[in-house]
């Protein structure tokens, strides 16, 4: 156990089963790929059942502007977890080059985070740990940057996204210092019909962080007539999910997933709830003067 407490790691940033929705989160190349404007309010509730389980509440916006070269975008979220709370905000910026039928983006971002201790909420073994002074709730803030590149057209994406580039830590109480890692984020994704109806959205990212297995999640989602939206989901060794999500006022939708856990956590809790509101501002339909979005991203698909 002595061993254990100086090696001992953990996942640190929030993980979302409708990532797809939020990918300019983890990899600022994403950052205006859409030609529109698009704005995503998310709520996570992990672990239903397990006391202090992670509760993940994010706001997000990115679009694209100056003729269609620089996407901008912003985050917000908190993420908490029995004491510990992390309070985050960040801001994107991508550069868009343009080739026949693809386009290659380069993204760097910055991000400020507050990450809170509340020491009444936490139970010692010992009494009078030196480790965690009762009744008090200690606080850090740190900076830290993020980067990434992708190529993508309406059909498929490929990306890689760096979060933490820079080893930053807080120190919240006596010995209590948690260091921030880097998370490599790989992405790829997939787009095809069979129907005019349908249009099959498949995406693949896995998660790297050192000291940690890597994570893989696959993601489908299935559109009907750009209205109806019905998927499922696999994270290696951790959960499966079912999803769905409505289009309605054509601009404005929502989406909620359930997931089924397949860890041996599974015991303990009883799945993970999700649900997203988005809305999309479309520049060209409203006949806004940035009409440069490249019309090639139009050509088969347009998915929300």
């Amino acid at each position: 156990m002595l061993v254990l407490s100086v090696s001992a790691t953990a996942q640190q940033m929030p993980d979302f089963t409708q990532y797809p929705s939020v990918l300019f989160h983890i990899n600022p190349a994403y950052t205006g790929t859409k030609g529109t404007l698009d704005a995503r309010l998310n709520y996570r509730k992990q672990w239903q059942g397990f006391s202090g389980a992670p509760v993940t509440q994010f706001l997000g916006a990115h679009g694209r502007f100056w003729r269609g070269r620089i996407g901008v975008g912003v985050t917000l979220y908190k993420d908490e977890l029995g004491p510990l709370k992390m309070f985050d905000y960040g801001f994107s910026a991508a550069y868009h080059l343009h080739f026949p039928d693809v386009e290659f983006s380069a993204g760097i971002g910055m991000r400020f985070n507050k990450y809170t201790m509340n020491s009444s909420g936490m139970t010692t073994h010992w009494e009078g740990d030196p480790a965690v002074v009762p009744g008090i709730t200690a606080y850090d803030k740190t900076k830290n940057a993020l980067a990434g590149v992708m190529l993508y057209n309406d059909r498929f994406h490929f990306g890689l996204g760096v979060m933490n580039v820079i080893s930053t830590k807080v120190n919240l109480a006596v010995g209590n210092v948690v260091k921030f890692k880097q998370h490599y984020f790989f992405t790829f994704g997939y787009n095809f019909h069979g129907h005019p109806d349908y249009v099959w959205e498949n995406n693949l990212m896995g998660e790297y962080v050192d000291g940690l297995p890597m994570t893989i999640t696959y993601n489908l989602r299935v559109h009907f007539r750009k209205q109806l939206m019905v998927g499922a989901a696999w994270r290696l060794k951790d959960a499966v999910a079912i999803q769905a999500g409505w289009v309605f006022f054509k601009s404005v939708q929502l989406t909620y997933s359930y997931d089924f856990g397949i860890s041996k956590l599974r015991k303990a809790h009883n799945g993970s709830h999700e649900i997203t509101l988005g809305y999309r501002f479309d520049f060209e339909n409203k006949k806004s003067k940035y009409r440069n979005f490249n019309s090639f991203q139009r050509q088969k698909y347009s998915i929300f």
